[in-house]
């Protein structure tokens, strides 16, 4: 996903102006969703309780002791995502009826963002849900009401985009910043958070950044290497994050019963396989170490003309990322992860299908912990005039974008019918 919902196939804008053009949306219709704002460290903030909502539920599904790391080993997580969508049908806070949806389309895995700029990425509505306060850091954020509701679901993993309040998504001269310790401290406190309040849930939480190579890249010119300075600032930043889940695994004593794992993304694998270019999968992943590597695939699971060569160029990206990515915890082809794969079923109609067929074969044949549709509702409509549609715009409102102004990547279409994409996801549920 866009850091501010853009497009997948062609980003000519650089991101910094694609946040300029949202402020300004949002001064004028509702907010849209840009991502992590540097809104500020507090990186000796104290851990949050665990709230009375997601305490109990964790106990209760749990009973007793449940392996995580086995489940986790032995499901494959066909998942959808819900971030920043142009529609919704309920008053419910935005974030909550997105998954309430993914779980009522019978998924057992949801993939949702989790920074500074959870108050344009999911709207409250009728009531407040979100505090008046903005938290000081992301255990206090996954500890605020409608996060405890999703994480206390009945899914088996969650996947977090995660940007720290104490440097957001600015990570070109992260090196020589001085911001490495309140990165690492933020995400020691919310894998602590997450280690201490969801124990013995059997549940596997995966934090990771947007994709990578965008990062990068900084202006999506796809000609180019990423430069040796944001290389070095990547590893960096990402070193940062993985040492904080890893101090909090190891002081909360490697538990069994909850997963909670660093990813590094890719999103340009096949960038470097097939001409070379310093990538983040080839110059990055290895430097770092992370526990998993994730994968927004466009680059690959768009390829091809039908489901061989679509095939081929899949299992190019997914040798490339297993030939570079380290195994610190020894989950083997499970460390790897597909975060994004989006079909545009208005654009390529007689593709979603087949497309949707082959990619979550070729994931689960490949030994992968699973493969997340993006998304439930659609995040790339316009509005009749052609401007970018608000998010969450309401049923009878103006600003709804129809079926057909939509690009459908999407589960749930604004008119409420169900893609027929979601049928061959639901042969994936609940999958080993």
């Amino acid at each position: 996903m866009s850091q501010c919902v853009g497009s997948r196939e062609s980003r000519s804008m650089s991101y910094k102006s694609y946040m300029s053009l949202c402020a300004l949306l949002a001064a004028f219709t509702v907010t849209v969703a840009c991502g992590g704002g540097n809104i500020g460290s507090s990186k000796n903030s104290p851990l949050p309780s665990s709230s009375g909502s997601a305490s109990s539920s964790a106990a209760s599904s749990s009973g007793s002791a449940v392996s995580a790391r086995s489940n986790f080993m032995n499901f494959f997580a066909a998942g959808i995502s819900h971030a920043s969508g142009n529609y919704g049908f309920t008053q419910e806070n935005y974030l909550q009826e997105g998954a309430e949806r993914i779980q009522s389309l019978g998924s057992e895995s949801v993939f949702v963002y989790l920074t500074p700029s959870f108050r344009t990425t999911y709207p409250d509505k009728s009531s407040p849900m979100w505090p008046a306060q903005n938290p000081a850091q992301l255990s206090a954020l996954a500890a605020t009401a409608p996060y405890a509701k999703v994480f206390s679901m009945p899914f088996k993993t969650i996947v977090l985009t995660t940007y720290t309040f104490a440097n957001a998504d600015n990570v070109a001269g992260f090196a020589t910043r001085g911001n490495a310790q309140a990165e690492e401290e933020e995400f020691y406190n919310l894998a602590s958070y997450l280690f201490r309040t969801y124990a013995n849930s059997g549940k596997t939480f995966v934090l990771k950044n947007w994709e990578g190579d965008w990062i990068g890249l900084q202006n999506y010119d796809t000609t180019k290497s990423i430069s040796s300075s944001m290389v070095n600032d990547m590893i960096t930043w990402l070193s940062a994050r993985q040492r904080g889940v890893t101090r909090a695994r190891q002081d909360a004593g490697n538990p069994t019963g909850v997963n909670v794992f660093n990813a590094v993304e890719v999103n340009r694998v096949l960038d470097y396989a097939q001409n070379g270019l310093t990538r983040v999968v080839n110059a990055v992943v290895p430097k770092v170490g992370a526990d998993m590597v994730t994968y927004s695939s466009y680059d690959s699971t768009l390829q091809g003309t039908d489901p061989n060569t679509m095939q081929a160029a899949m299992t190019q990206a997914l040798n490339t990322i297993n030939q570079f990515a380290p195994d610190p915890l020894g989950l083997g082809k499970k460390r790897i992860l597909i975060s994004e794969f989006g079909l545009y079923e208005n654009q390529r109609p007689n593709e979603a299908i087949w497309r949707t067929k082959t990619l979550l074969s070729t994931a689960q044949s490949a030994g992968l912990s699973g493969a997340f549709m993006w998304e439930v509702f659609d995040n790339e409509c316009h509005e009749a005039n052609g401007q970018p549609a608000p998010v969450d715009s309401a049923v009878g409102s103006p600003t709804r974008p129809t079926d057909s102004q939509c690009r459908g990547l999407w589960a749930v279409r604004p008119d409420g019918t169900i893609s027929p994409v979601v049928g061959v996801l639901k042969g994936y549920f609940g999958g080993a």
